[in-house]
């Protein structure tokens, strides 16, 4: 008996080391193309023994290697695996685990605090660009915590090319511009608390803290002063994530003070004439959208930029204060996480009705999450 259970474990550790398969399966009929999966690294240690952050390697069904990367989530040990999978409707793609050399692989996704202009957090992947504001300009009078947005029809990593001194980036020189204006609203689908029917924006974050930096997930966080609502002072956390090969973002809103229940707003601010609410506001209401009026700063064509807002909950949907708002209520100091997404009519995105078929392939990704099984 003692012989039997020292060959079966034997076998087991053999196993361990020489890889685990990872059965990816798709719930929708809706064919998912390179969308991200992730492991704990708990669960890839039980399953490959011998795995470290440097030998870990994903293989492909085709029997290529996946580029995969480890998360720490801001600290120094890891806590999970993540790769890319593709998967057609109604099926199942299987990939393997396994220890080996890990390939060089080129980032598709960055992130970076930019002190050389004004404290600006700048973020990216292959298919559009961000940025958020910080304390240097809100010295200089300028205070906004909406999201921007730079638009791209490259899939090159173009944020530290586009801050070099000389490169103006409000021009299109062939691979998109800066063309959004954010000022002192929500921008492209930053949140704010929306009590007694008016919306109480923050300042510009005061800390910030990278997360995770390619090559496929950059993820950060940015710490707000406190500020007021109504009455009440109220802290903001603001975690975004953004995946390669993906127009959208996760962002995590975390707002402490003395409430239960805070109301708050997701918006995207509303141009006017020409501007469109894309109507998917299908039941039960979880997405909105808006497709902006043609830009003709610096030239007569820049084409539209279009942005899409997607809620794991039911929302309310109203055109008010300047926005396009989409609002629910969230409980004091509890994560609350929803997806932000935008693109250009020059890129990828060329019509209104496209736009309202990403955000509604998004918003079913979103409630039916790609199921891993490892063996």
């Amino acid at each position: 008996m003692k012989k039997i259970f020292l060959l079966a474990a034997t076998a087991a550790l053999l196993m361990a080391c020489g890889g685990a398969k990872v059965k990816v399966t798709n719930p929708l009929k809706l064919d998912r193309t390179n969308e991200t999966v992730e492991i704990s690294w708990q669960e890839v240690q039980a399953k490959v023994s011998d795995a470290t952050p440097e030998n870990i390697v994903v293989i492909a069904p085709d029997g290529s290697q996946q580029p995969s990367q480890v998360l720490y989530n801001g600290g120094s040990e890891p806590q999970a695996l993540i790769f890319q999978a593709t998967v057609a409707g109604n099926s199942s793609a299987t990939y393997t685990l396994e220890t080996g050399q890990r390939e060089a692989y080129p980032a598709q996704a960055f992130g970076r605090y930019v002190p050389e202009r004004m404290d600006d957090f700048a973020w990216e992947n292959n298919l559009i660009a961000h940025r958020m504001y910080g304390p240097a300009l809100e010295a200089t009078g300028e205070i906004s915590n909406g999201i921007d947005i730079w638009l791209k029809r490259t899939d090159s990593l173009i944020i530290d090319k586009w801050f070099k001194p000389g490169y103006n980036y409000h021009s299109d020189q062939g691979e998109g511009l800066d063309c959004y204006k954010v000022g002192r609203t929500l921008g492209a689908g930053a949140m704010a608390p929306y009590e007694k029917d008016s919306l109480w924006l923050g300042n510009n974050y005061i800390r910030y803290k990278v997360l995770d930096n390619g090559p496929i997930r950059i993820a950060f966080q940015l710490d707000y002063a406190p500020f007021l609502v109504d009455s009440v002072e109220v802290t903001e956390r603001r975690t975004i994530s953004l995946d390669a090969n993906t127009h959208f973002n996760n962002i995590t809103e975390e707002y402490t003070g003395d409430f239960d229940q805070l109301k708050v707003a997701a918006g995207i601010v509303t141009r006017g004439a020409g501007g469109k609410v894309l109507d998917i506001l299908n039941k039960p209401i979880k997405r909105v959208g808006y497709w902006e009026p043609l830009n003709t700063d610096n030239k007569p064509d820049n084409g539209h930029t279009t942005i899409g807002l997607v809620f794991p909950c039911e929302i309310k949907v109203e055109t008010r204060l300047g926005h396009l708002l989409a609002s629910t209520t969230i409980p004091e100091g509890k994560p609350f996480t929803y997806q932000m997404g935008a693109g250009w009519s020059k890129s990828d995105i060329p019509t209104p009705d496209v736009m309202k078929q990403l955000i509604w392939d998004q918003s079913l990704k979103f409630d039916n999450p790609l199921i891993v099984t490892i063996k």
